[in-house]
């Protein structure tokens, strides 16, 4: 019998040239649509009405992106097969949901930014995130060509971790490089390099541009849903964390948070 599964996963940015399927290069979405024909869960992309939640750019980590499909494949056993077969992806959430659900249809997106704190000033950082909350015209804060560039940030949170500022960023959904050019504004009023009202210049329509943020610091915590997932971390998901991880904090971060959440249960 069909039905729609949601699989929670997670990956390490560097490992892929970005989520979407490019021809000749490596992605997430290619490696999760080649584990899915290999087990026999799907026989095409098409055919399973494959859709993924958040499409992120080369160098970005995700702990909770989810995609979705349509399959026979027996519930209770394919985060195991998949975590069997896959490489540099880790499965660890499941959940059966309506055969209309589209994972792009979140509740909210939650992303962490791993800032590194060389120099910055914590309160100036802090006091440009403020900026951003709420709802906003982010057309100065996006790739170019976005259409429809009104957004509503429901939380920022700025703290201190080790060498790093962390920013965690909340919202329904984020525009392209969204994210990392807000994070850009708030390194470079850090370093007191501009004034926060370049800042509000720049939210009220005036042409001005902070930069880029590296993408490698950046990581997707969490896409949420009016549902819970089904968590476990099978022997095969545990083998492949060991053999993965390093020892650079955001990695070691990474590693360390997919363990105790996919051993959770439920989330």
């Amino acid at each position: 019998m069909v039905w729609r599964a949601a699989v929670k996963l997670a990956y390490d940015g560097d490992d892929f040239n970005g989520f979407q399927r490019q021809l000749e290069v490596r992605t997430v979405e290619g490696e999760v649509l080649r584990a899915l024909r290999e087990i026999g869960a799907i026989g095409s992309a098409k055919d399973a009405r494959f859709k993924g939640a958040s499409r992120t750019d080369s160098g970005v980590s995700a702990l909770g992106n989810v995609v979705a499909f349509d399959t026979d494949f027996r519930k209770n056993e394919i985060l195991r097969a998949l975590n069997a077969v896959s490489e540099d992806v880790y499965f660890y959430g499941i959940a059966e949901v309506p055969l209309g659900f589209s994972p792009r249809r979140a509740r909210q997106r939650w992303y962490r930014y791993f800032l590194p704190d060389r120099g910055l000033d914590f309160d100036s950082v802090l006091a440009c995130a403020s900026e951003f909350g709420g709802k906003h015209d982010f057309r100065m804060f996006c790739k170019g060509g976005e259409r429809g560039t009104l957004r509503t940030i429901d939380s920022i949170e700025v703290f201190r971790v080790g060498d790093f500022i962390v920013a965690d960023f909340r919202a329904r959904e984020f525009l392209w490089n969204m994210v990392r050019r807000i994070v850009a504004a708030m390194s470079e009023v850090g370093r007191g390099r501009v004034a926060v009202r370049r800042v509000r210049e720049a939210l009220s329509g005036r042409d001005v541009s902070f930069g880029l943020a590296p993408a490698e610091y950046l990581v997707l915590i969490d896409v949420v849903y009016d549902f819970q997932f089904e968590t476990e971390c099978p022997s095969t998901l545990e083998r492949k964390i060991r053999l993965a991880r390093d020892f650079s904090f955001v990695k070691l971060a990474f590693f360390d948070d997919l363990v105790g959440r996919c051993s959770d249960g439920r989330q």
